[in-house]
């Protein structure tokens, strides 16, 4: 990639993932250069990307058009779930590198099309995950090095500390195989959080997923239950080779965590079994009763968005705290990969696979049985 500073086409609105990626791409010395609307959006989500246009002063485009700028080489891709795919091959196959956000698709069909894309027209393309954070590099090193001996398991957790949880009815919610993923008010939580953990174990265990057993509940939510998605799943996901992974994903409370989230992985090795942590081993001392929720946002209840934020997370008195920026260091990595022609973090053929293995874990808590991974 020659061009010092990137151009950059968003593709994608306020109250999204996109509003965190132009500022990763901003911060990484990219060059902003319009926000892209693709048709047959729809009059909510294209209002959205309006609203993201002018609060960085760019160019609001048609899609089309965006990507044919002449400065344009990287789209970042956060649409709606349901538009993904025809966003990403657009984009592809106007030539320019992708970043997309997480999960890759909605569906394994979806998740096809957009890697046949990139392929097709011989693009870089990278979807955010954790895995280019120092904490989940060190948990590869350990592997990579032989630290641990042959792997038996792994165990991972993605927990995010958002929303104010409400008494719920106790009847279980019964799961459907064909996942509706939308992106709403409420998200599905096996797909939102679940993804991170999945991509993760897979990432490094470096070998396909054969099965998926699979339970999703509702706990937290009222969100969450009126619009019938979970916001809690559980996982065991059996690999090639012989090993397992259990995973733990789920939106818990804004006031169950101190951060705003949770993630972690523990890996069982024949010599060792080492955990791998988000957050930094250190001694909290609080006092007090803890800190109140924030007033319900309407517009946001789950407290999702940067935008909608009224104030910076308030936190009990927790001194030499530094939250890290996932999104800033994963573009970065990307924008270094596409310098070096050496991939980093996680490729579009291996997302693809995730979004097989999430589906199959829906299929699985729908089902009530293991359930192989197309």
């Amino acid at each position: 990639m020659s061009p010092d500073r990137p151009g950059v086409i968003l593709a994608g609105g306020i109250r999204s993932h996109q509003e965190n990626y132009a500022s990763a791409f901003a911060s990484a010395g990219c060059r902003l250069l319009a926000v892209g609307v693709a048709p047959g959006l729809g009059e909510s989500e294209t209002g959205r990307h309006a609203e993201l246009a002018a609060s960085l002063g760019l160019p609001l485009l048609p899609l089309d058009q965006a990507v044919a700028l002449p400065e344009a080489t990287i789209a970042s891709i956060s649409v709606d779930m349901m538009h993904r795919a025809r966003v990403a091959t657009l984009c592809a196959q106007a030539g320019l590198h992708l970043y997309l956000d997480k999960p890759l698709a909605g569906s394994p069909a979806d998740a096809t099309a957009i890697a046949a894309a990139v392929h097709a027209a011989g693009v870089g393309a990278q979807v955010f995950s954790h895995v280019t954070t120092p904490w989940a590099q060190a948990a590869h090193a350990a592997i990579r090095e032989g630290r641990l001996g042959r792997i038996l398991a792994i165990h991972a957790d993605m927990l995010m500390a958002k929303g104010i949880p409400s008494a719920l009815p106790s009847k279980p919610r019964k799961e459907q195989a064909i996942a509706d993923f939308r992106q709403d008010i409420a998200k599905r939580e096996l797909t939102d959080m679940g993804i991170y953990p999945v991509s993760l174990a897979a990432w490094l265990l470096g070998r396909p997923a054969t099965s998926v057993t699979a339970v999703t509940a509702n706990h937290f939510f009222a969100e969450h239950l009126s619009h019938d998605v979970e916001d809690y799943g559980a996982m065991l996901v059996d690999f090639e080779d012989g090993a397992t992974a259990s995973i733990t994903c789920g939106r818990v409370g804004w006031q169950s965590w101190r951060r705003p989230f949770l993630s972690r992985v523990i890996i069982v090795g024949e010599r060792d079994t080492l955990v791998f942590d988000s957050e930094p081993a250190e001694l909290i001392a609080t006092s007090g009763r803890g800190v109140p929720a924030p007033a319900r946002n309407a517009l946001d209840p789950m407290e999702m968005w940067l935008s909608t934020r009224s104030g910076p997370r308030p936190q009990p008195a927790i001194s030499g705290i530094a939250l890290v920026d996932e999104g800033s260091r994963d573009v970065a990595a990307f924008i270094a990969a596409l310098a070096s022609g050496v991939p980093s973090g996680i490729g579009i053929d291996a997302a693809a696979h995730h979004c097989a293995i999430i589906a199959a874990a829906y299929r699985s808590a729908a089902e009530e049985r293991a359930v192989a991974v197309a």
